[in-house]
Parts: C-alpha cells; structure tokens; sequence
C-alpha cells in the first residue's frame, strides 16, 4: 500500500510525524512517498532522511500572495504518486488532493491530519476544514479535547469520521544521557519562532531572573533554537533588555544536534498560545528534563501540572520567572519532575503506538 505524505517544508511538527511514522515500519509495510511544501525551502535535513529511507521526494514552493500556479503543481504531484492513501498533514490542501482521488482510477482515501490548535486558526483553515469534513475519508485529531471541540463545531456532519491518534516520538532517539557539560545553567526552548509562540514573554521572565541580583543567577544562559518570520523581533528584544551576552539563538537544528541541545539543558521551557500536541515538549520529557510550559490547549493535555512539568498561564513573564526560579532553586524538584516526564513519555509518547494505530486506521478507513 502506497501513502503519499503532503507536509511543510521548514521546521516544525510535521517532519517529525512524518520520518517516526516511517522508522517504526520495521517491517516495510507501507510505501511512503513525500511531497514537501511551503515559502521556505525544503530542509535540507528532510531530502537527506528521504534519501537515507528510500523514501521519493518531492518540493513544491509557494508565493508569499496568492500562488494558483502552486495548487496545480500540488494536484499534479498528488495525481502523479498514484498513492492508496493521500496523507494530509493539514487540511489546507484537501481541494486538489480530492480532485485528484475524484479522476483517479484507484479508489485512493484521504486521511487528514489536524494539527492547527483551533483557537488560533484563521477563516481560511476553518474553511479547509469545513471541506475536509466533507471531502476526506478520515479526521485525526492529537486528542480527545481537540475532536469534542470539532464535534461541537461541526455538529451536521457525521462524526464517526473523526478519530483521535496521539504523536509519537523515536524513543531510541530521544532518551535521557549523560549531560553535557557547560559552565552554564542552560534554559532552552526549540520551536519554530513564529508569532503564536511566546518567545518575548520568555525573554522578559528571563530578565526579571537576570536582574534579580541573587549569584545563582550570574551564570544563567538562554538559548533558543529555531528560525522563523518573528526571529529579528525576538533579537530586536533582548537588545532592548541588554541580554545579548546571555540569550543565544542558534537556528534550525538537525536531530543530532537537537538531542545534543537538549542534553545541554537544565530546564526545558515551552512558552506558546497554543498547540495540538507540541513534539518539542514530548522530545525534552523523553529526554528526561523538567519541563515549564504555557497552560494552553495542547499543552495542558500532556503535562500535569507539579508532577510532570509546571504550567503557567501565557503572556506572564512574573509568574513564569517564579517558576523558573523555583526549579533553578531546588534540584530535588527538578529530578523530580524530570523522572516523572520521562516515565509518562515512555508510557505515552511511543511512535510505535502511533504507526499501530495508523496502520489500523489504512486498513479499515
């Protein structure tokens, strides 16, 4: 059974869906075909884990306007894969995926994946989505919140269509190591720096700890990994807060060296408004680190709060200092908190258990 992947081309969730989904076919059960899309470039990081899995890809780049030449190159890629299963990672693309399964010869399926935490989607993704209720073979939604939340938004359609398939993570991969050495106390965040995070709240809570004067905090550094269109705003801060000798943006990382960031952690925070189920947050508890972490949807559903992570309401830079500072304070609570993000991770958080309950789903949808 061929499956065509169509996900974004940058830094984010859908490339790591995408190559867990593939690993934990151990047993080749599935051909996988990809066709990456977006204003920025493929990664180069993705061509190379096709390349290195056999895996045929393809780029489709589009305009920052309005590009109707890029949806026919999309429908042309997806007509040409020929694929049983046309795998949206996001709906945005349902109109020429279901053209596409209307003139094929096979009886393809379309499977869409969610991922937008919807009180963050614009008209024009409730308006693919309004389409993919209608056009695609199966919804799958990161939890059980987020399919009640579409239930209720689509009360006319037929929900039986709507399942709900956490993430998952290569937990060979991500694992807890030893630490890597640093004269620092490391803080880090890694996400892709767009403006429904809340990197700025993160850079005033870390100056109200640079400023508190107490030694503890002399030696602080944050380093914040990603890029994206808010970066030089994000820059453009902590010259305002003079914490250019302390924060460090050290740009897209490749999975070796963000397990290597993340093994040079103290504490792991994830500021955001929101998310479906954020890989980032999964990656830090599987490599065992206390997590801090916004009290939004997407969030709140994987962390519970004082036992594994601690969660503070976004846009709060006081009380996310306050947390931060309690766990830089007491390494009790730190190992604590780590030993108990790991355990849940590897109970939780399996790409094993993610291709079991795809495969499931292919054979049945």
């Amino acid at each position: 059974m061929k499956i065509l992947h169509v996900l974004y081309s940058g830094l984010g969730g859908h490339g790591n869906v995408f190559f867990s989904l593939a690993d934990a076919d151990t047993k080749n059960e599935f051909e996988y075909e990809a066709l990456f899309y977006g204003i920025e470039n493929v990664r180069t990081e993705y061509l190379q884990q096709c390349a290195k899995r056999d895996i045929i890809a393809h780029f489709a780049k589009k305009k920052y306007t309005i590009d109707l030449p890029f949806y026919l190159e999309i429908f042309k890629h997806i007509q040409r894969s020929k694929a049983d299963i046309i795998f949206l990672h996001g709906s945005a693309y349902i109109i020429p995926a279901a053209i596409s399964k209307f003139l094929s010869k096979k009886k393809c399926r379309i499977i869409v994946r969610e991922t937008q935490a919807n009180h963050l989607k614009a008209n024009i993704q409730w308006v693919s989505l309004f389409f993919s209720m209608i056009l695609a073979t199966k919804i799958v939604c990161l939890s059980d919140e987020f399919k009640q939340q579409l239930e209720r938004k689509f009360k006319m359609f037929d929900h039986k269509k709507i399942v709900v398939i956490p993430n998952g993570i290569d937990l060979n991969l991500f694992k807890p190591s030893e630490k890597v050495y640093s004269q620092h106390f490391v803080i880090g965040m890694q996400s892709r720096i767009v403006s429904i995070k809340d990197h700025l709240t993160l850079l005033k809570a870390f100056a109200v700890l640079k400023n508190n004067g107490q030694p503890v905090y002399k030696n602080l550094k944050l380093k914040i990994a990603g890029d994206g269109s808010f970066k030089n705003t994000l820059i453009q801060q902590t010259k305002e807060l003079h914490l250019e000798n302390d924060v460090e943006f050290v740009g897209e990382l490749s999975q070796p060296d963000l397990i290597t960031f993340l093994l040079t952690l103290g504490i792991y925070v994830h500021a955001s408004l929101g998310e479906t189920m954020s890989t980032a947050i999964m990656q830090a508890m599987a490599c065992k680190l206390p997590v801090v972490a916004s009290d939004v949807d997407g969030i709140n559903n994987m962390i519970i709060n004082n036992i594994t992570g601690l969660l503070i309401p976004p846009k709060n830079e006081f009380l996310l200092a306050e947390a931060l500072s309690k766990l830089i304070e007491n390494e009790h609570l730190r190992n604590t908190l780590a030993t108990n993000a790991y355990e849940y991770a590897v109970n939780n958080y399996s790409n094993h258990k993610m291709f079991n309950s795809y495969k499931v789903l292919a054979f049945s949808s």
